[in-house]
């Protein structure tokens, strides 16, 4: 993990990082799927036998980079409480108006709930013990307000397999740490 973190922060340097570029924000994840729920729709029980959070609350701080007028590479690093998961994301956002975007991106989920179990596969004498990374892909759209937003957005973390799926909605509120500037195109700053 300390690595992963020390490489982000080397590439944000090396791109020429900017203060005002980044981020902090809070993440609401509404977590569906059989690692939160049975079919039946109950809640799974984890190795003390208690019931699996269905949600998390995830604090990130984030970083943008402006690739072109409309479109933006949205990096992230998040620690999720409740159901426990690191999200790493990178996406692209891009302005559909003034004030809104649209997101699409990849991220690697760090899944760090007791209640998850990587599955383990023999193939002759050798067996290997799954990772509990995930990636994942997400989209969403998002309003911004000066340097508030607001954000809703989806999250397909785990798929595809019989064992283990996880799926998230997610509700986000963010505060972008450079200070706002008006455009000297606006009309109330011409005399």
């Amino acid at each position: 993990m300390k690595k992963t973190i020390t490489l982000l922060f080397a590439i944000f340097l090396a791109l020429g990082i900017s203060a005002q570029n980044f981020g902090v924000g809070l993440d609401f994840m509404m977590l569906s799927g059989t690692m939160t729920e049975d079919a039946d729709g109950n809640a799974v029980k984890n190795a003390a036998g208690e019931d699996v959070s269905g949600s998390s609350a995830v604090l990130n701080v984030n970083y943008t980079h402006n690739v072109s007028e409309k479109l933006d590479m949205v990096g992230s690093v998040g620690y999720g409480m409740g159901f426990g998961l690191i999200p790493l994301k990178a996406s692209l956002s891009y302005g559909i108006s003034s004030n809104i975007s649209a997101n699409l991106g990849v991220g690697m989920y760090m899944i760090t709930d007791d209640s998850y179990d990587p599955q383990e596969v023999t193939i002759g004498e050798n067996e290997w013990k799954g990772s509990s990374n995930e990636f994942g892909i997400n989209l969403g759209v998002t309003y911004q307000m000066n340097n508030i937003g607001i954000g809703l957005g989806y999250d397909m973390i785990k798929g595809g397999d019989d064992f283990y799926t996880l799926n998230a909605f997610t509700i986000g509120l963010s505060y972008g740490l450079g200070g706002y500037s008006s455009s000297s195109d606006d009309p109330s700053d011409s005399k």
